[in-house]
């Protein structure tokens, strides 16, 4: 849940801190006291787009700070693991935004790009306000609702893997369908890459053999004369061979009268010997000590090839023999490309076969849930005073096998729209066409009701749902927040007493002048203090006896309520 929100120097508020309760939570004040400002800070803490114009007149930056509570889904859990943030009992966002574009985001003190904050915030905390609303008019969006009730994605999952196969042979029949003039080209450019490569009889690893035998050919003086220094120091006229034998017949004749010294003598004899094998090696490498300027041209020359085929064909020998492999490879597909086309094909409408079972189940699964969704999302529209209303969820006519291939798409075949009717005796029309801002307020309501049943994300934020929206109806949407607030924390920006009588925690946003400078606060009322606002809402005197008992007699209402949700 969201724990708490700090906002530094945006646009009317100086620095504020709100802390939030688990259930219902409800913004309330004056249109244009700033209830947006606060709205816009979240956004902008869960990642929506910086604007600079949000900074405070007169301050360099602005600055926004959430922190979440858990517990935590394990899906969040995962994926701050793999963003490498540590495990905590909450998840403290900060963003700062200054005057010259520079965006700071940090979540448990690691530097976060927006992409990576969008995705966490996308499974702490979900806003919804009028920008929702026209997702949820739109066509587009429709399948993805329905997909959303979907419990086992295997099917989706079985679905991707063999679309992923059709797109694969369709890329190669592409190929293969190319025109001859166009295949001859790529076989002539094959041909020539193949020989180049062949022609060369490339090694593994004999570009760094090269290099090695190249580095001493140019130090081969410097090799040399330090060969006959070593060579000096263990046979020459101190030599270390001939002291080693002299010390080891000294030795041999203590030997005679203390047979310990037996081992020493043999471990003497034994370094003469292994600095003999030393010296015969040190003189061989010697002797192989010479520039041969033949020799090294044709090095030189052999690096040279390897280096152009490598800018060519790959970073390494290997590279470049696997780029041999892999045009032979294209080579005999494109030569018998007439067969291999028809075998192609073959298995083109093999896959499609597939793919298209797979789409008819995704079909049958999502007509299914549809039947369900329908009838619940009729529940909470009577629930919402709209008994009149009719709601279907709409397929477009489901292709036959042969086709199916015009109407293959990333998740299957089906296009949906849902058709709505408020009133008795009016057609099915799509919701785009007709809903009102009340009916689309109401409908967005209730389809969060439905959803909220499954929904992981902990808290909800209903921006103005109510609009449009008065009386007992209003009694009816305050109901419906409090039912999801029993699952998920919501915080509600209303206008509406029914909604302020039934939160749990009630925040009113004001302006105030202070030094001729105008600053928004938001203060948590308390009991006395929320019924003022309740009887403000309705419109009655605040601080009017009758008002003041209408206020307490809906705070009861709500309250009784909130008592029969389990």
């Amino acid at each position: 849940m969201l724990k708490s929100l700090e906002i530094k120097n945006v646009a009317l508020i100086d620095s504020i801190i709100i802390d939030f309760s688990q259930n219902l939570n409800v913004l309330t004040g004056e249109t244009g006291a700033g209830k947006s400002i606060i709205i816009d800070s979240l956004n902008f803490v869960i990642g929506a787009k910086a604007n600079k114009s949000l900074i405070k007149q007169g301050k360099d930056f602005m600055k926004v700070v959430a922190v979440f509570s858990g517990p935590f889904s394990s899906n969040l859990t995962n994926m701050l693991e793999q963003y490498d943030v540590e495990s905590s009992e909450e998840i403290l966002i900060s963003r700062k935004l200054s005057i010259d574009g520079k965006n700071d985001i940090r979540v448990n003190g690691s530097v976060f790009t927006n992409a990576m904050l969008k995705n966490i915030t996308s499974l702490l905390i979900d806003i919804h306000g009028q920008h929702e609303h026209q997702q949820l008019l739109n066509d587009k969006n429709h399948l993805s609702i329905i997909d959303s009730f979907i419990k086992d994605n295997s099917i989706f999952q079985a679905y991707s893997e063999k679309l992923a196969e059709l797109k694969t042979v369709e890329s190669l029949i592409k190929k293969l369908n190319g025109s001859t003039e166009n295949q001859e080209r790529i076989l002539d450019l094959l041909d020539y890459q193949i020989k180049e490569i062949d022609n060369a009889k490339l090694i593994a690893g004999e570009d760094d053999d090269l290099v090695q035998k190249k580095t001493a050919m140019l130090n081969y003086e410097k090799i040399f004369d330090n060969l006959d220094l070593a060579i000096n120091n263990i046979d020459g006229q101190s030599s270390v061979i001939d002291s080693l034998k002299k010390a080891n017949n000294s030795i041999l004749s203590i030997v005679k009268f203390d047979d310990s010294f037996e081992a020493l003598s043999s471990r003497l004899e034994s370094a003469r010997y292994e600095l003999l094998d030393i010296l015969e090696f040190l003189k061989d490498k010697k002797n192989e000590c010479n520039f041969d300027q033949n020799e090294f041209d044709l090095i030189d020359e052999r690096l040279d090839k390897i280096k152009t085929l490598k800018k060519k064909y790959g970073a390494t020998i290997e590279d470049v023999l696997n780029f041999s492999k892999k045009s032979k490879e294209q080579y005999n597909e494109i030569v018998n490309s007439k067969e291999i086309l028809e075998k192609k094909l073959k298995e083109k409408e093999l896959i499609l076969d597939d793919l298209y079972k797979i789409a008819t189940q995704i079909h049958a699964v999502r007509q299914e849930i549809s039947n369900q969704f329908e009838k619940k999302v009729q529940l909470e529209l009577n629930d919402l005073g709209m008994k009149n209303s009719k709601f279907k969820v709409d397929f477009s006519q489901k292709p036959d096998r042969n086709d199916f291939d015009k109407y293959i798409k990333n998740n299957g075949y089906d296009s949906i729209k849902f058709l709505f009717s408020a009133n008795a005796g009016q057609n099915l029309k799509p919701l785009s066409e007709i809903i009102s801002g009340g009916e689309a307020s109401r409908f967005m309501l209730a389809l969060k009701n439905i959803l909220a049943e499954n929904d992981e994300i902990s808290s909800m934020v209903f921006d103005e749902i109510d609009t449009g929206i008065s009386g007992d109806m209003g009694y009816k949407v305050a109901c419906k927040l409090a039912n999801i607030s029993k699952k998920h924390q919501v915080m509600s920006v209303s206008h509406l007493p029914q909604i302020c009588a039934m939160a749990d925690t009630n925040f009113k946003v004001s302006k105030f002048v202070e030094n001729d400078n105008t600053y928004v606060k938001a203060v948590l009322l308390n009991q006395e203090e929320s019924l003022k606002e309740v009887s403000r809402l309705s419109g009655g005197a605040v601080n009017s006896e009758i008002s003041i008992q209408h206020a307490k007699e809906l705070k009861l209402r709500c309250d009784n309520f909130k008592l029969t949700l389990k």
